[in-house]
C-alpha cells in the first residue's frame, strides 16, 4: 500500500510530537547520558518549533488541525500501548 505525501505530513505531525514528549520525559528521568541528551533536546526542540509552524500555517482552520492532531496524538499513544507489551 502506497502512501501519499498527505498522509505521510500528516502522520509526521500527530507522532513527532508525541515522539518529542517522549524525549522529554526520558530526560527527566536522567535515561539519556551527556552527548546523546545533547541531541536529543535538539531533535525535541525541533519538532516543536515544527510542530508551532504547522499550526500557524493554517490560521482559519487552526483549531479544526489542532484538534485532528491531538485526537492522532491520543490514537498513537494507545496503538503503542496496546501493541508493545513487556509482559
Amino acid at each position: 500500500m502506497k502512501l501519499s505525501k498527505q498522509h505521510k505530513l500528516v502522520t509526521l505531525a500527530a507522532v513527532l510530537p508525541v515522539l518529542a514528549d517522549f524525549i522529554e520525559d526520558l530526560n527527566d528521568q536522567f535515561v539519556f547520558k551527556q552527548d546523546l541528551k545533547r541531541k536529543a533536546n535538539i531533535l525535541a526542540e525541533a519538532i516543536k518549533q515544527v510542530d508551532q509552524k504547522l499550526l500557524n500555517v493554517h490560521g482559519e482552520n487552526r483549531e479544526g488541525i489542532f484538534n485532528q492532531q491531538i485526537d492522532l496524538q491520543l490514537e498513537f499513544r494507545k496503538w503503542i500501548t496496546e501493541t508493545i507489551k513487556f509482559d
